[in-house]
């Protein structure tokens, strides 16, 4: 009913960016926006139930991932259709918010999300009151620069929604998470506003310095730091680990779940830890090596509990996931799915990578 009422109530928008004219029809991809609203719906109803045991379990985890596939697909039909609209960018980003809200709601009713986590649902809602009542007002509403950062945060936070209802994922592991998403989430939103608001420029001086320097530290400096403790705590995981090539309690954990060939799996769960820090200490598709070292990371917190070993490896990984391997780097063809949307043609690319240069958001060095 909530997709329907935002359908009709943004149906005048239904025509490209910049033009006047209604296209004829929703498309193909709005239809599958709509899909994905359906999804989000059936996810909602379990609000009101237990958490479903057993099999059962996954029907919640597989919901939200139907509807993160339809969020990608969506997007890259109507550009590749040439159908994108007002009307898809409204549903995409209703739909957005109101799938963060209910997989929250989800997850601090399971125990898997502390309290304190619906704060970042519901800071989106906060944002565009703020944006109604400053219209309301007479106040004027400024556009937000373009940000690669708002985009990475939000690939990150759809990833982090789609997998925390995953009846394999440890709450430990899910709060350590929280708290990383949740700081650069909360950051980026305040800085947003206080662009839309009029409070600061791009062309502050003092902005763009801070603006850098934090560039520099966060996306250059730091993650050399991140790919130095990152092999450290995973050989201390490792190491413990009897045998290290096979862990028994990782094999018993496997065994317990009834999966099909519990030893290959184990051993490839092993493989995976290795191959990925290895990746990331030489700067190799650094992203997506540290998104692999979330499932043995995950295995050792769920068999040996949260301790500072995985903490920091869980921190470490996340922190490369979302800001990449920075300097001395050797390959990084990842950078390339942060910075393309999905069915975008190069050129238009090229046209919003150097708007992110001249911002000073990302370096070309």
């Amino acid at each position: 009913m909530y997709a329907l009422c935002v359908l009709w109530r943004d149906l005048q928008q239904n025509h490209r960016p910049g033009e006047s004219i209604l296209l004829s029809t929703l498309g193909l991809g709005n239809h599958v926006s709509m899909l994905r609203g359906l999804f989000i719906g059936l996810l909602a109803g379990f609000l009101f139930a237990p958490r479903p045991a057993d099999s059962l379990a996954w029907l919640i985890a597989l919901l939200y991932t139907a509807a993160s596939i339809a969020d990608w697909l969506d997007g890259y039909i109507a550009r590749r259709t040439n159908h994108s609209t007002i009307l898809g960018q409204r549903l995409d980003m209703e739909f957005d918010g109101l799938g963060v809200l209910i997989v929250s709601l989800l997850a601090i009713g399971y125990e898997q999300l502390p309290i304190w986590f619906l704060s970042i649902a519901l800071v989106r809602y906060l944002f565009v009151f703020g944006l109604w009542w400053r219209r309301r007002t007479g106040r004027p509403v400024y556009d937000m620069p373009p940000s690669i950062h708002r985009r990475i945060m939000a690939g990150m936070m759809m990833g982090f929604m789609t997998v925390v209802l995953w009846p394999i994922v440890p709450a430990a592991m899910a709060t350590v998470a929280a708290y990383i998403i949740a700081i650069p989430v909360l950051l980026g939103f305040s800085r947003d506003w206080l662009f839309t608001s009029g409070r600061l420029q791009t062309t502050n001086p003092a902005y763009r310095r801070l603006q850098r320097a934090l560039y520099l530290l966060v996306a250059r400096g730091l993650p050399f730091l991140w790919r130095l403790l990152l092999p450290l705590t995973m050989l201390q995981i490792l190491l413990v680990a009897t045998p290290w090539y096979q862990p028994q309690a990782w094999l018993d954990l496997l065994l317990s779940w009834h999966v099909p060939i519990p030893a290959v799996l184990a051993t490839l769960l092993c493989v995976t830890a290795v191959l990925g820090t290895i990746l990331i200490f030489f700067g190799i598709a650094g992203r997506l090596a540290a998104i692999t070292l979330f499932f043995p990371i995950g295995f050792d917190i769920t068999t040996r509990g949260l301790l500072w070993s995985n903490a920091l490896a869980l921190t470490c990984a996340l922190c490369i996931a979302l800001f990449g391997t920075g300097r001395f780097s050797m390959w990084q063809p990842d950078e390339k799915l942060v910075t393309r949307r999905s069915g975008e043609e190069e050129d238009k690319n090229n046209e919003l990578v150097a708007k992110l240069i001249e911002h000073e958001e990302i370096s070309v060095t």
